[in-house]
């Protein structure tokens, strides 16, 4: 038939082996790349979220047994409250903000002290007017605000 079966001669059997070699290390290379994509792509999301985790997370809102023992400090305005802010705020299908629920109150404070006042004493949606509190000065009513809101140290 005339072919023979020569053994390779140790050139082309390294050169085979080099080539193998430089797919292995190019097929590597791809996947290095890839995970380092990855690694790239997670460590954005890391730094994200370690950035975003800098902030105070708000407490968690009381249970509504614990914000029914909520009062203020103050004698006058804890009857006041008792006798009219806690009918809505303690109660979670009121669709008032619960009192020291600070996701709730947080976008309401952010129109400002004053806007809630007014809304107090205006009514604002399902509140009424004065907030069933007959008896409460502009005053009383931004000292409730105040309480329920949880930003009693800002008055000081």
């Amino acid at each position: 038939m005339g072919l023979r079966n020569e053994p390779a001669s140790f050139d082309t059997v390294a050169a085979r082996h080099a080539q193998d070699d430089v797919r292995q290390l190019n097929v590597m290379v791809s996947s290095a790349k890839r995970v380092s994509n990855h690694a790239n792509s997670i460590g954005a999301v890391l730094l994200a979220l370690a950035l975003t985790a800098c902030g105070a997370a708000p407490p968690a809102a009381p249970t509504p047994e614990q914000a029914a023992l909520l009062r203020p400090a103050d004698p006058r305005l804890s009857e006041l409250y008792v006798t009219s802010c806690k009918a809505c705020h303690t109660i979670a299908e009121s669709g008032a903000p619960m009192v020291h629920d600070a996701a709730a109150w947080g976008p309401r404070w952010k129109q400002g002290l004053p806007v809630l006042v007014d809304h107090s004493i205006q009514g604002f949606n399902a509140m009424p007017a004065g907030g069933q509190c007959a008896t409460c000065t502009p005053a009383d009513l931004e000292a409730l605000i105040r309480f329920m809101s949880d930003h009693e140290e800002s008055a000081k």
